[in-house]
């Protein structure tokens, strides 16, 4: 049965090809309205499983994908049109997604997948993957976001993607290895 939380996942996984559409097409401000739809059904769909009780297997693996479809989707489409975004950070971006896909298949494969549990790096790359991706927006549509600040958001962004990449690729190696 599809429940409320499973549903606003669903409607932000849906809003995610309105969002490459609108950054394809330079609408940036409809590409920051929906952003901000998303990332606030994001918050309010994982409330609304634990407030209501209704934390589903389908929402535990839907809600990433959604999450990394706008993530990905926002950084390729960023750096295609005009350069945005840096390509190296779109690079490690969606590398350190690829090797947490592999690294999952793996788990998923040697039955260890109940082993995986985000961690507060992967919490903070998470947060500033989107708090970059909001604010590179903001810059598109408003002047008062320094470049400066961007320039810096890309580096901690890019810092953070690369540690967390490192670090869970530890903890799954650790774990297959039964330690």
């Amino acid at each position: 049965m599809v429940n409320v939380p499973n549903l606003i996942t669903l409607l932000r996984a849906f809003s995610v090809p309105v969002f490459i559409m609108a950054i394809f097409y330079r609408s940036f401000k409809v590409a920051l309205l929906v952003f901000l739809f998303a990332s606030l059904s994001d918050a309010l769909d994982g409330f609304a499983a634990r407030k209501l009780g209704k934390v589903t297997k389908v929402g535990v693996i839907l809600d990433p994908i959604a999450d990394k479809a706008l993530i990905d989707s926002g950084y390729f489409f960023l750096s295609y049109v005009d350069r945005i975004v840096p390509p190296w950070l779109t690079v490690i971006v969606l590398s350190r997604d690829a090797l947490l896909l592999m690294g999952g298949l793996l788990m998923l494969m040697f039955g260890r997948i109940e082993g995986v549990k985000p961690s507060a790096l992967g919490k903070a790359t998470a947060f500033f993957q989107f708090f970059t991706l909001f604010l590179v927006l903001v810059r598109l549509n408003f002047s008062f976001v320094g470049a400066t600040v961007v320039q810096g958001l890309f580096l901690v962004t890019a810092a953070l993607t690369v540690l967390s990449a490192v670090h869970y690729s530890y903890v799954g190696i650790r774990e297959l290895n039964g330690e």
